[in-house]
């Protein structure tokens, strides 16, 4: 049994080696990525304007007037003074053609007193410019930044992996033999000496040491990843947890969807009407519409909430018509433990020690890939050495 998990591991870990060094060190800088961003960049954030802020309505109205070939799919509010809202817009269909006029998709920031453009980017853009570093290494982490859900997918699997390897590796420390915690005690530990026992050695400690920290990440990317294909069915075997709105809705017939009758004003009172209604007293500050399947979603809360924003879900076409809610510690357990899974991911949960943990784990997730590899190589290269070593004696 304990040679077939030995093989587990050592293919398991060299198959997913690559793919969790760069999330790991991606991770560690994207724990603090919007201060990184707002550092790298104070002109998105920064905004002179004081006084009463502008509607979500209106910021929405005066910039899809600036570009009326453009039109807003998601807003970001801001929950500290002097600071931008953000606006993402995509094309619009060309009446003439039906077919998205050419421009690109964009995020503007705005003054929200004044709605003047303070800056602008097109999202995820490759790479290291200092306007393109941070949304190029969120969507690098997320899904390598590959098209389409192949590296959704792609990382949803090497999570999946991660967290069996986990698991595999906590069994393989175990000792044979009693007392148990006696010969378990030396698993602990860095011994000095040898560079091929030490790095066997900071291999087997620094997993041990940091295990109940590495399982609940490497759960929370398959949530992060693959939360409807995988991780709410898993859950669901235990406790239910239902779909997403995007997912419930993109079962149904095209004509069973409707059409919007409203935009960002009347979304905005909505919105608030069915926070009221759910004991949500926090601000709205993030509002977005889904054209694929008519419904708007709205967040309340400061965006670096300890358990995730508060998020409800309305009907595009009566805003009235409540389709789903996610709200952190309601509901049933299943749904609780999935709610927690992008605070935890974050290291939100535990405010800025969390995050400054997450920084360092990522540290260590990459150390513990590398030397994975590098004790793989050696046991590989020992026949050769051993055969070499017995040739140059026998001459």
């Amino acid at each position: 049994m304990r040679s077939l998990l030995l093989l587990l591991h050592r293919y398991v870990g060299l198959a997913i080696a690559l793919f969790l060094a760069l999330a790991g060190l991606t991770g560690s800088v994207l724990a603090f990525h919007h201060e990184l961003d707002e550092w790298l960049n104070p002109g998105f954030y920064q905004t002179p304007g004081q006084g009463e802020p502008l509607g979500p309505g209106e910021l929405v109205e005066r910039i899809e007037q600036r570009y009326p070939r453009m039109q807003v799919w998601y807003m970001e509010l801001p929950d500290e003074p002097q600071h931008s809202a953000l606006l993402a817009l995509v094309p619009r269909n060309d009446p003439g053609t039906g077919q998205p006029y050419a421009e690109k998709p964009v995020v503007r920031y705005l003054d929200p007193v004044t709605a003047a453009e303070v800056g602008s980017r097109h999202w995820g853009e490759c790479c290291f410019a200092r306007e393109k570093l941070v949304p190029f290494l969120l969507e690098f982490h997320y899904n390598l930044a590959l098209p389409g859900s192949w590296g959704l997918w792609l990382m949803g699997i090497v999570a999946i992996l991660w967290v069996l390897d986990c698991l595999v590796s906590q069994l393989l420390t175990f000792p044979r033999g009693r007392p148990f915690l006696r010969k378990w005690a030396p698993a602990w530990r860095i011994k000095r000496g040898h560079l091929h026992r030490a790095t066997l050695d900071l291999h087997r400690a620094s997993g041990l040491w940091l295990w109940l920290l590495l399982l609940p990440v490497a759960v929370s990317s398959v949530a992060m990843n693959l939360p409807e294909q995988v991780f709410k069915p898993a859950v669901s075997l235990f406790s239910p947890v239902p779909a997403s709105v995007y997912q419930a809705r993109s079962h149904l017939p095209a004509e069973a969807l409707g059409t919007t009758t409203y935009g960002y004003r009347q979304a905005y009172a909505h919105a608030l009407e069915h926070g009221r209604a759910l004991g949500l007293h926090e601000p709205v500050t993030e509002l977005y519409y889904s054209f694929q399947y008519n419904f708007y979603g709205a967040g309340f809360g400061e965006h670096d909430s300890p358990q995730g924003n508060a998020w409800v879900f309305f009907h595009g076409t009566d805003g009235s018509r409540l389709l789903g809610q996610e709200i952190p510690g309601r509901g049933s357990w299943g749904e609780r433990f999935f709610q927690l899974q992008a605070p935890i991911h974050g290291g939100r949960i535990l405010g800025l020690p969390g995050r400054l943990a997450i920084a360092v784990l990522g540290l260590v997730v990459a150390v513990l890939s590398v030397t994975g590899v590098a004790i793989w190589w050696r046991k590989r290269r020992a026949p050769a050495r051993a055969r070499a070593r017995r040739l140059v004696e026998a001459g």
